[in-house]
This record gives structure tokens, C-alpha cells and sequence, in this order.
């Protein structure tokens, strides 16, 4: 028997999944519950800066500009998905990190880095800044879908494996799937996405590092599992 794989990740991300999905052998069902849009222009920090973070692919998307004005510094990416939409805009000198900003920041410190820029969404996880000045230039937000026309697929889903990429998408499939029709597999990016999920799944699993290709590993063998 096997399970189908519900992704809940914004678009574009949601259609990078499907694709590594896909090709590992899934049956995927696509529900966005968030889209990702610019946010209004604000004026760049005009530091003076000695590297930039960046902790998303949205943010290297839509935050192009800034990578382009402080085009000569390294850029920290903190995993490899982040680090490819990083390359894809220019020859930026990229340093991939550890998969989140907290695990990233001791490479920014060994490498003798004291100011950074932050490109980053509205909604940021905290992490410690290690000693570090960091200035925080927001590119972008999540805005949630109205999701009332999907609300009997929810209630009705058959049993899937369902993965949760970050702790807000958790919180909104907590409030909108009760305990009653929990009868899922989820899969969480982190300890923090699976904690935001609430209680009352039939199982809940993390990833083993926080990227979406290890999500979808484990998903695949998830999918196949029958109990």
C-alpha cells in the first residue's frame, strides 16, 4: 500500500518538491497554504557590511537587488537549495551553511566576518548573532490562501503522509485539519515545524538535517509504509 504525499510549501518551492517527489517514485497532491509575494520596495542598509546572509531561496528571488549592490562581498546561504538560487543570479562568492541561520553562524564568525546583511522574509526564526551586527533587509512576506473552498478535501483526505516545511505552515494545519480527521503521517522540516503541528497524528516524523531533499527522502520510504 502507499500513501499519497500532501505538500503544503509556497509556490514556487511547492513545484520543486512535487518534481524531486515525483522522480523518487511519489503520488503528490499540491496545496499551497501560503503565497510568497514581494513586499514594498524599502531603501537598502547602507551598511558598511563585510558579508550577507541569506536563509531562503525567496530570499535570494526576490531580493536580487541587494545581492547586486553588495555584489563583491560573500554571501552565506544557509543550505544548498538557498545557496543554487543564489548561483543562478550572478558568479556571487557563496558559502553554503549548516541549513539554518543558527547552525550558519559560526562559519560567519570563523571566517572573520563582524557585520552582516541579513535578506530575509518577514517572518524570521531568531537565532543567536554570535556577537555579530547584523541588519535585517526584509525582501518578502507569506500571505495565507483562503483555504475554506479546500476545506471538505481536508476533512475527507484518506490517509497521506503530509509534509510540513515550516513551524507557521505546522500552526495552520493544526487549525485547520481537528483531531478527529488527524489520521496522517506528518513529516516536519524541523523540530520546531513538528511541534507546531499540535497532537493527534498517527505519526509524526523530522527530517534528519532541515532541507527539503532529506524531507523527501524519508518521505519516500513514509509513502510506501503501509501502517
Amino acid at each position: 500500500m502507499s500513501r499519497t504525499l500532501l505538500l503544503l510549501r509556497p509556490q514556487p518551492g511547492n513545484d520543486e518538491s512535487a518534481d524531486r517527489a515525483r522522480a523518487l517514485g511519489m503520488e503528490v497532491a499540491q496545496l499551497p497554504l501560503f503565497e510568497i509575494v514581494p513586499v514594498p520596495a524599502e531603501s537598502l542598509p547602507e551598511g558598511p557590511f563585510d558579508a550577507l546572509l541569506v536563509t531562503s531561496a525567496n530570499g535570494a528571488r526576490f531580493g536580487s537587488e541587494a545581492l547586486a549592490r553588495f555584489a563583491g562581498l560573500p554571501v552565506f546561504a544557509v543550505g544548498k537549495a538557498t545557496a543554487q538560487a543564489i548561483r543562478a543570479l550572478g558568479p556571487y562568492q557563496v558559502e553554503t551553511g549548516g541549513g539554518t541561520a543558527a547552525t550558519t553562524m559560526p562559519a560567519i564568525v570563523a571566517a572573520g566576518h563582524r557585520r552582516l546583511l541579513h535578506i530575509c522574509g518577514e517572518e524570521t526564526r531568531p537565532f543567536d548573532p554570535l556577537g555579530l551586527t547584523i541588519a535585517r533587509h526584509v525582501v518578502y512576506r507569506s500571505d495565507a490562501r483562503d483555504m475554506r473552498p479546500y476545506a471538505k478535501a481536508l476533512a475527507t483526505l484518506p490517509p497521506s503522509v503530509i509534509a510540513v516545511h515550516s513551524p507557521r505552515a505546522g500552526r495552520r494545519l493544526n487549525a485547520l485539519i481537528p483531531p478527529p480527521g488527524r489520521n496522517h503521517v506528518l513529516l516536519a522540516i524541523s523540530e520546531a515545524a513538528a511541534e507546531a503541528c499540535g497532537k493527534g497524528w498517527r505519526r509524526i516524523h523530522v527530517a534528519p538535517t532541515p532541507d527539503d531533499p532529506a524531507l523527501l527522502r524519508l518521505a519516500s520510504t513514509l509513502c510506501m509504509v503501509a501502517s
